[in-house]
Formats: C-alpha cells, structure tokens, sequence
C-alpha cells in the first residue's frame, strides 16, 4: 500500500504567502486583506472536507499576519497620504522630511513604551 501525501493547497499557500507580502508599503493593504480571505475560505473547506487539513497551518499563519499587520499598513498609508496633502497644501517639500521623520521616531517610542523596553 502506498503511502499518499496530502500537499497544501494553492489557498493555503496563497494565504502564507499574501500574509508575508503584507509588509510591502502600498500594497500591504490588498494583500492583507487577500491573507485574510483566502485563508478564511481554505479554513472552510478543510472543515466541510472539501480539502486537505494539511494546510491549516498556512491558513491560520496568514490569517494572523493579515489581521496583526493590517493596522500597520494603514497607518503608514494614512501618514503618507497625509504627509502628501500637507505638501500640497503648503507648496513646500523641504518640511516633508522633518515631519515625516518625528512622527516615525514619535511612532516607534511609542511602541517601545506600550511593549515594555522602554520607560
């Protein structure tokens, strides 16, 4: 008897793999929310045995990464359309970059702080 091996299936990888790209700036968006769907549907599949449990943990991955870093994506899409509309407004881009960079710095001993690293 031949031992058969379930692979993923391409849901599954496709899940894992939007839930990676989520962290590409513009795009992290869509993919996100693609690691989300996708994922969500495998999960229903796997559960009405319409496909291979294998896959599950690929599912589950993606999904996480899709809901964990969504938020992320779309401050930084808010901050730089902000950032845009400031310079549009103003006519000037030479205070682009200091403001940009205080409110990334601000950003980040933010998180610090909320995570326990710094105080």
């Amino acid at each position: 008897m031949q031992d058969v091996k379930v692979k993923a299936s391409g849901l599954a990888k496709g899940s894992l793999a939007c839930g990676i790209l989520t962290i590409i700036p513009f795009a992290g968006v869509a993919f996100s929310l693609s690691a989300i769907i996708m994922g969500t549907v495998d999960l229903v599949k796997i559960k009405n045995g319409k496909s291979g449990a294998s896959g599950k943990k690929m599912d589950i991955a993606g999904i996480v990464l899709g809901l964990v870093l969504l938020p992320i994506a779309i401050f930084i899409l808010s901050i730089v359309t902000g950032i845009f509309v400031m310079a549009a407004s103003t006519g000037t881009f030479s205070e682009i970059g200091n403001s940009l960079s205080s409110i990334i710095s601000n950003f980040f001993k933010l998180i610090m702080v909320k995570l326990g690293f710094s105080g």
